[in-house]
């Protein structure tokens, strides 16, 4: 029975008297082997490597997510925070949407201020601003004719005694998640001897981090433009013209999802596999080539 089935052994041993290890042979044994394990290691950190892979979709659950937590910290070195007044204005949806504001002014040096911490939002396009208080003061005759609050040059000179320079540490929508960067990020403008706003505006892109092993992150992404707007006499009678710094966002309808891939153990065992038998394989056919070459070059001698 024993010697019928060695008739299916196709790996044919060689005796030992017949066999012949030569130079060459051991040569390219050793670079075969040395490749190997570089090349072995190289799959190792691939498979203990995590790869993030990202792609856009639609924004389908958008309905299950109806507010952002919006992060800032900012400091105005020339501003008291008796004088200063944040704002958060939708521009579409409810007007009137619940705004959570744990925004903390905390004074800071010589009649600085320091505003840090949260605010909970719609969902919705909109804005908010950090001014001088003034902003919201009624457009009506009275005020244009002087005749009852302050002249419009009277609110010019005013402004002009207000110093917006600002530095903003950190502005972002939801919460962290890996590679993500935040363009306002301790970002400083000083103001010089014009009167005027400096308007950022964003726009958020909704995003979605997918671990390997935990569960999902919902949060945002954004990029922004933003210019300074000079304030004149006429502006002034507005009743949104105060020096400030205006932030406006606008939401994307997409969303962009990150994914965290891994090698699975299957496929780092492949190619294990496939790495030494394929490099045996090659390098025994070029010892073999190599062999037989030496061989008709010593019989033509």
């Amino acid at each position: 029975m024993a010697d019928w089935l060695k008739k299916f052994d196709v790996h044919v041993k060689a005796l030992d008297g017949v066999r012949k290890r030569t130079l060459p042979g051991a040569i390219l044994t050793l670079a075969s082997s040395t490749l190997i394990v570089l090349l072995c290691f190289s799959e190792l950190l691939v498979f203990s490597s995590v790869k993030t892979v990202h792609h856009m979709t639609v924004d389908s659950a958008a309905a299950d997510r109806p507010s952002v937590r919006i992060s800032l910290h900012a400091t105005f070195p020339h501003l008291a925070c008796d004088s200063t007044n944040l704002e958060v204005e939708a521009t579409r949806g409810d007007p009137t949407m619940d705004v959570v504001n744990s925004i903390v002014k905390t004074p800071v040096g010589e009649g600085g201020c320091s505003l840090k911490g949260e605010l909970l939002v719609g969902k919705v396009g909109g804005n908010f601003h950090i001014s001088t208080g003034m902003a919201g003061l009624p457009s009506s005759p009275m005020l244009q004719l002087s005749s009852g609050l302050m002249s419009a040059t009277g609110l010019m000179g005013s402004f002009k005694g207000v110093n917006m320079s600002h530095t903003i540490h950190h502005l972002s929508f939801g919460p962290k998640f890996p590679g993500r960067s935040n363009p306002l990020e301790e970002v400083t403008n000083v103001v010089s001897t014009d009167v005027g706003q400096y308007q950022f505006h964003i726009k958020v892109i909704p995003t979605v981090y997918k671990y390997l092993r935990r569960s999902p992150v919902y949060s945002n992404q954004y990029s922004l433009s933003e210019q300074f707007v000079k304030l004149d006499l006429m502006s002034a009678l507005k009743a949104s013209s105060a020096p400030g710094i205006f932030f406006y966002y606008d939401f994307y309808p997409v969303m962009v999802e990150y994914d965290e891939e891994k090698v699975s153990i299957l496929q780092f065992l492949t190619r294990i596999c496939g790495i030494i038998g394929g490099i045996f394989t090659v390098s025994g056919l070029i010892d073999g080539f190599l062999h037989q070459s030496y061989q008709q070059l010593k019989k033509a001698a």
